[in-house]
């Protein structure tokens, strides 16, 4: 083969035209991916979103391309395939054109995001096979026109990008940290996660083949080679996530100059009279049982005595790893220990999957409730959230445990003497003890003793978020006994007796990738990328695309929890800027002053501006 015919074949392979049926979809989506949509990005968060959309566009073309050729003869002319393909587009645009109704079926949201798709991927191969047919009358042995085609149809697409990356960051602004995000380095980046994404999905059909073909024809045998091939490469694959995990949960269990002397307060966990022993508590853990509000911050910040020394019991994962009921048993003699249920606030959490629980708002907590309360929080888990989604039903497991021992403690005390039984949870924290009541709702409550609960952050995979009981919806939820919020001034717009009968309050921000992430993104609208409900940090410029957007909203959950000390946000799955009031609202904590609750998230600022230097 000469240079030449070398040098169109590479014209041709890089050109989205003339690639593949599926070449124009991929490189339109991933010029789209760049639009704006919920949070900035990095360039490697760009690139990333980029490589995954034109992968998604791929596969989705190339399940389309079957399709089609099924009723394509082998050998039919391009004007037969662009009337096939014509044909299979009209048919796809019948279906995307049924009307959408007001709370209809997944199952009809999905024919016709069914049939938007179907329409694009035909469009793409109508286009493919015109632009094909088009090269082989005019080339003539030429090698300028394929280069020259593949330049101008990149640089379109190139420029496409450009355009929407300058809209991306003309609308999204309101972000602590300088996100860096240039169109080189994103292309560069995209291109890479494309290639490696590719790569291993010829590597996996590559393997196939080659079982398929040591073990001979015959359809069982081709069956029995796919099996194999699949197993192994779900082997390769538990065994990297494994690895990986056991690596960063090592990583979890480090001790940290700052916190590597037990506490000396007998009111805390991992101190010498505590059952729970500093050396298991983990990092999380250590933090926890360290860093404790004192009586004389509290009238430092409040100018008024405190009422008790706040309770903080933790008990660590590494205490009993191989029985829940152990750590449960442990946190009921820790509680018992303290006098925990003397106080006037019992809070219990369910943290998130290393066991992590903001600081921020314990610290709200135990000042705005004068140290008159005490918390306890049981570590299920020593992995990030995002590693630990399998963890959730030990999480719920661990919780419910927890909730039906207090019931059960409190049920020997008269009335006037129990505590107000609080729950809190942030996002996989809130999933877990969400879903000890999933299937009761507020009955739930009652039946396991629980006052009033507080989520964070609440994941859109949660059960109260797929079965509507996060919007007061269904059977279990009386109405007005939840309530979801933006932000904390929509909680403060209710009456005082509208405020007082929610049991659950939810606060999820309009933005929270985490909170909005849920399958249903594939096929259907959600309401939030509707004009007219839209909140506000969604940009009015963000679409909904069948697939891509789901893939959108994953990406941006990457750049959601980045977080600067000191700089409270109300944006993203940062909390902290709503938190001391929705602590102080949501539970119903005793009455403060303007200048008290200013000097409270005064307060919480320095505190974790110290926490910060204290890890550095």
């Amino acid at each position: 083969m000469d240079l030449r015919n070398i040098t169109v074949r590479i014209a041709d392979y890089v050109n989205p035209l003339l690639s593949s049926p599926a070449g124009p979809l991929e490189g339109v989506a991933m010029a789209m991916s760049f639009e704006p949509s919920l949070m900035p990005r990095t360039s490697k968060q760009q690139g990333i979103m980029m490589g995954l959309a034109g992968l998604t566009a791929r596969g989705l073309g190339s399940v389309v391309e079957k399709g089609t050729q099924t009723v394509t003869p082998d050998a039919a002319q391009t004007s037969t395939r662009v009337a096939i393909r014509a044909g299979v587009a009209l048919a796809g645009a019948g279906l995307a054109a049924i009307p959408s109704r007001p709370g209809e079926s997944l199952w009809r949201s999905g024919v016709r995001s069914a049939g938007q798709v179907i329409a694009a991927a035909a469009v793409s191969g109508f286009v493919h096979d015109l632009g094909r047919a088009g090269t082989s009358r005019t080339r003539s042995g030429q090698v300028a026109r394929p280069v020259i085609s593949a330049v101008a149809v990149s640089a379109g697409l190139v420029a496409l990008a450009g355009k929407n990356l300058r809209e991306r960051k003309r609308v999204i602004k309101r972000w602590p940290v300088e996100q860096n995000n240039e169109l080189p380095a994103a292309i560069g980046v995209g291109w890479a996660t494309y290639a490696a994404g590719a790569g291993l999905a010829k590597g996996y059909v590559g393997s196939r083949n080659a079982l398929v073909r040591y073990l001979g024809p015959g359809r069982s045998k081709r069956v029995i080679a796919g099996l194999v091939n699949a197993g192994i490469w779900a082997g390769g694959a538990v065994t990297l996530y494994n690895g990986g995990v056991g690596y960063i949960g090592r990583a979890n269990e480090k001790i940290e100059a700052s916190y590597a002397m037990p506490p000396i307060s007998p009111l805390v966990s991992g101190s010498a009279e505590s059952s729970s022993p500093f050396t298991r508590l983990g990092l999380q853990g250590r933090r926890y049982v360290t860093d404790v509000v004192s009586p004389a911050m509290i009238e430092d910040v409040l100018g008024e005595p405190a009422t008790e020394t706040p309770i903080r019991v933790f008990i660590g994962y590494n205490s009993e790893p191989m029985y829940s009921m152990g750590r449960t048993e442990m946190a009921m003699a820790e509680l018992e220990r303290t006098g925990a249920f003397d106080r006037s606030y019992l809070l219990l959490i369910s943290p998130t999957g290393t066991g992590w629980v903001d600081q921020t708002m314990i610290e709200s907590a135990e000042l705005l409730s004068k140290g008159d309360i005490a918390t306890c929080v049981i570590q299920y888990g020593r992995f990030p959230s995002f590693l630990s989604v399998q963890k959730v039903a030990l999480g719920r497991h661990q919780f419910r445990a927890l909730l039906w021992s207090v019931r059960q403690r409190l049920a020997e005390r008269p009335a006037a003497q129990r505590p107000n039984v609080l729950v809190f949870g942030e996002s996989l924290g809130a999933w877990a003890s969400s879903d000890v009541v999933m299937y009761q709702g507020i009955e739930g409550f009652d039946h396991y003793g629980i006052d009033k609960a507080l989520w964070f952050g609440l994941p859109g995979l949660a059960k109260w978020s797929r079965t509507g009981m996060r919007e007061g919806r269904g059977p279990n939820v009386p109405e007005g006994s939840v309530g979801a919020f933006d932000n904390p001034d929509d909680f403060a717009g209710l009456s005082d007796s509208q405020r007082d009968a929610m049991r659950a309050v939810i606060l999820d921000h309009d933005n929270d990738p985490i909170a909005l992430m849920s399958p249903r993104l594939a096929v259907k609208r959600p309401p939030w990328l509707h004009s007219e409900t839209r909140g506000r940090n969604v940009p009015a410029e963000m679409d909904w695309i069948p697939v891509l957007t789901l893939v959108q909203v994953i990406v941006d959950a990457m750049n959601a929890m980045r977080t600067v000390p000191g700089e409270f946000k109300s944006f993203g799955h940062d909390y902290r800027g709503d938190t001391a009031a929705m602590v102080h609202g949501a539970w119903g904590l005793p009455k403060v002053t303007p200048e008290q609750f200013a000097s409270v998230q005064h307060t919480l600022v320095t505190q974790e501006m110290a926490r910060s230097e204290k890890l550095k």
